[in-house]
């Protein structure tokens, strides 16, 4: 190996920040020749072709200041994955980056956005630049950032978390479950500009598991002390419902439950779902792993303000148990149609792999087939056990082992760490300072591999929220200056009626 390439690959192998690291991944790829690649607009992985004339269109258009004219081709020809740029396969040939056609595709569109927001211009009034954002908002979707279980190894999402807030590429609405649920609530419940702070692992509390003596895990029927859990949880939550969360933060926060009983489906807990439950029982509820710990009674607002149990018979154990990645819910809920999976579930961990969904090659294929197959006689094996086995003590977790089985454990862009020995010791304990900043730059790393892919592929769609944003901001100042001049005369009538205003 080339002394040069040796050293840039030490480089990035000991890099602590994506600044460091992104240079010399830019500098290995130049080494290797990949800049010629990236050069070259054409590929069987997208549609080049497609791309480029929409790209002259949109810099056409703009040089000509033709408004109305840039906002029809935008608003019927911008959808996510056009052209399939979002092809997986488009950012695994570099170690960052892809073709420079897409990111000067994506740049173009993004400046035109931002310049039909700050437009003032007769032919495109308030009224038709907000239902133009309005509208393309809707219509291209959202990303989110999903955080599966994984216990202790769920301190890996927060140095994804940390790596994609430096790098302004943090979508605002995310899901946790179990493990997951902690991290996400965590970011939710504080204002964007705590979060640097937060993110510091001197600053979080990182114990959240203690044994019990023998004669109380049998008398709760529970290994773990669930007092010490949620004690960790209030040191990292605030106590917040829902509602004034996403009010503080912005962000919409999504945190799964399972039920612990019969006749009741998974919970997506959010603030249009639950508005008034309290994060810190729902994430306790999403961390109650059965065995490990016992299910967990919602907390909600009453219209006083007051703590009150929320439907005090139910009880709700781990979110992960039966939906890990609640994208369908959040596809209806959020308008999202674009994933990001940090996946950290000891159970899954050995059955992926860093590559994305689709990949080409007899190998990957002939995996994914394997993969599959055995998945779907597992199903029908316990789907089977389930409707004949007369003990019904074991129909709880046979349905259990089924929805593990059934899940998708993957998104369009999914971070992992490596699967290890170590990382499965490290389970159930709590972790000392050191190998908490381990977990957190291990997270960190995974992201900044895909953190290029993930800037082109939400850029637009953040774009979009941000000047739907800035166009409201406006109208609202509009309405309000209108309401303020031209000022009213009150006029007293003359009979000892009601004032009249009058313009």
């Amino acid at each position: 190996m080339d002394h040069d390439v040796r050293a840039v690959l030490e480089t990035m192998h000991r890099a602590a920040d994506y600044k460091t690291w992104s240079e010399a991944a830019g500098e290995l790829d130049r080494l290797d020749g990949l800049d010629e690649w990236k050069d070259d607009e054409a590929s069987e992985h997208y549609d080049w072709r497609l791309i480029r004339s929409r790209l002259r269109q949109i810099r056409q258009f703009r040089a000509e200041k033709q408004t109305l004219k840039l906002a029809h081709h935008l608003r019927q020809g911008l959808h996510w994955n056009l052209g399939n740029i979002g092809n997986p396969a488009l950012y695994r040939c570099a170690r960052i980056g892809t073709k420079k056609l897409i990111g000067e595709y994506v740049h173009e569109v993004c400046d035109a956005l931002n310049e039909l927001a700050a437009s003032d211009l007769p032919e495109f009034p308030q009224a038709d630049k907000h239902k133009f954002f309005h509208d393309v908002a809707l219509s291209y979707g959202r990303s989110a950032l999903m955080l599966s279980g994984g216990a202790t190894l769920g301190l890996f999402h927060v140095g994804v978390v940390r790596a994609l807030y430096r790098e302004g590429v943090l979508p605002e609405v995310m899901s946790g479950s179990s493990a997951g649920s902690i991290v996400a609530a965590t970011v939710g419940s504080r204002r964007a500009d705590d979060l640097e702070e937060l993110l510091d692992p001197q600053n979080a509390y990182y114990h959240f598991w203690r044994v019990l003596p023998l004669r109380q895990m049998l008398r709760r029927g529970s290994v773990m002390d669930q007092t010490q859990l949620r004690r960790a949880i209030a040191k990292n939550i605030r106590d917040l419902t829902f509602e004034e969360a996403y009010k503080l933060s912005g962000r919409a926060i999504n945190i799964t439950v399972s039920p612990a009983g019969s006749n009741q489906q998974p919970k997506l807990l959010n603030y249009l779902t639950f508005p008034y439950l309290y994060l810190r029982e729902a994430v306790l509820a999403s961390c109650a792993v059965p065995v490990l710990f016992p299910p967990v009674m919602l907390m909600s607002s009453d219209e006083a303000g007051n703590r009150t149990p929320y439907m005090p018979l139910l009880r709700w154990n781990d979110g992960s148990l039966k939906s890990d990645l609640p994208m369908l819910r959040l596809r209806r809920l959020h308008n999202v149609n674009h994933f990001i999976v940090s996946q950290t579930n000891p159970h899954v961990l050995p059955f992926v792999s860093e590559r994305e969904p689709g990949t080409r090659g007899l190998r990957n294929s002939a995996r994914d087939y394997a993969y599959s197959t055995v998945r779907s006689q597992a199903t029908s094996v316990l789907n089977f056990a389930r409707a004949t086995l007369p003990i019904k003590r074991l129909h709880g977790p046979l349905d259990a082992a089924t929805s593990i089985l059934d899940q998708d454990y993957r998104g369009n862009i999914n971070i992992y760490p490596q699967a290890s020995l170590w990382r499965y010791i490290q389970v159930t304990s709590n972790p000392k300072l050191d190998n908490v900043r381990r977990f957190l730059l291990e997270g960190e790393r995974a992201a900044w591999a895909r953190v290029e892919m993930i800037r082109a592929q939400t850029a637009i769609s953040m774009t979009l929220e941000r000047c739907l944003e800035a166009v409201e901001t406006a109208g609202a100042s509009n309405a309000r200056r209108k309401l303020q001049g031209p000022a009213l005369m009150v006029v007293r009538d003359r009979s000892g009626g009601s004032a009249v205003p009058r313009l």
